[in-house]
């Protein structure tokens, strides 16, 4: 008898210590739970409404004239959506972030700068969208890369995009296993982990793929010539902003950085002015750049104002803005109503 105790006793030990240790861990959890810590946020920064001109149906933008009016200078901004931004008012976008900076002269307004943004559109949708800005009197095309353009879809999206399942979203538990995971803490943590480590991978692997495969790649670049082709034919200046992607830190191990090479190559083998602006958000938390954070990887109205500024910059810098339009006073603070310490190149490459 004593030795079949001993036995239970020992098999029985460990059963104990591992339910102990279980225990433990899952006190553990709902504290960091309860902590906040595992919480999203229980506010919402977007807008209460959501409005649009009454003679444009389309919410990408202002309605504006097919032909364009004598003295305006008209930029296009062509994208996907990056350029229309989702969850935004359409006022808070960078082409009219930029469109206003263009018009500050006392001579009111004269410069124009069109958001022909759609949701969902690959770089071959957006031909006979460069073909309608240069038909529309286009006197610059800026032209939108986000890192997903190279997907090649067999339809042309609507630019709808209600319920549209994110691939690499958060974990959605249903079922048996979600009321399990409710009611055991620990498990929901291992599964949500495992779920954003795989998820992570994917996410790298997928936009990589794109530039790699060159059953993406090559149709992309195929594009990409018909739209400098239509441009140069039509002698509109075409230019290329690339965007990063907003769904991992920008810092030295942000993972795309040889696509961004990869397209810049690209657009100096095609005489395309290229300007890249990772470098602009390297460094800033995710969740100051992100439109719901953790939620929609778009650039907010932050990182649009900020791409905005970069863009007149750099367009200023190539010379593709006429004099009559510059910005004239800059200045390195607004703290009061007077004029301020005027802005200089090195305030901007100090930040």
């Amino acid at each position: 008898m004593n030795s079949i105790k001993k036995i239970s006793l020992a098999l029985i030990a460990p059963l104990i210590g591992t339910l102990a240790s279980l225990i433990c861990v899952e006190v553990f959890i709902r504290l960091l739970a309860s902590s906040g810590a595992q919480k999203g946020p229980t506010w919402s920064d977007r807008p209460a409404f959501f409005f649009r001109s009454p003679s444009e149906p389309r919410m990408q933008d202002y309605a504006h004239s097919p032909s364009k009016p004598a003295g305006m200078f008209r930029i296009a901004a062509i994208g996907d959506s990056f350029t229309f931004a989702p969850y935004m008012q359409f006022t808070d976008t960078y082409p009219k972030k930029l469109e206003t900076m263009l018009n500050l002269d006392d001579g009111g307004r004269t410069t124009e700068v069109i958001n022909y943004g759609v949701p969902a559109y690959s770089t071959s949708h957006e031909v006979p969208v460069v073909a309608t800005a240069i038909e529309e009197g286009a006197d610059l095309i800026i032209l939108q890369i986000t890192l997903n353009d190279p997907e090649v879809k067999h339809h042309t999206p609507t630019g709808l995009r209600e319920n549209m399942e994110d691939r690499f979203g958060a974990l959605k538990m249903d079922g048996t296993l979600g009321t399990l995971a409710r009611h055991w803490r620990t498990l929901g943590f291992v599964l949500t982990r495992l779920h954003n480590s795989k998820t992570h991978q994917e996410y790298v692997s997928y936009f990589k793929d794109l530039f790699d495969n060159p059953r993406s790649w090559n149709p992309f670049v195929e594009s990409m010539r018909k739209i400098v082709s239509n441009a140069r034919a039509a002698q509109k200046p075409l230019v290329a902003v690339v965007f990063p992607l907003f769904g991992l830190p920008m810092d030295d191990r942000y993972p795309f950085y040889e696509i961004h090479s990869k397209v810049a190559a690209l657009m100096q083998e095609l005489s395309v002015p290229v300007l890249d602006l990772s470098p602009t958000y390297k460094g800033i938390p995710l969740d100051r750049m992100q439109v719901i954070p953790g939620v929609d990887r778009h650039p907010n109205e932050i990182a649009h104002r900020m791409a905005a500024e970069r863009i007149y910059l750099w367009l200023e810098e190539q010379h593709l803005l006429p004099e009559r339009i510059l910005i004239r006073d800059k200045f390195a603070t607004r703290l009061g109503i007077q004029k301020q310490r005027p802005w200089i190149e090195r305030d901007n490459a100090e930040k």
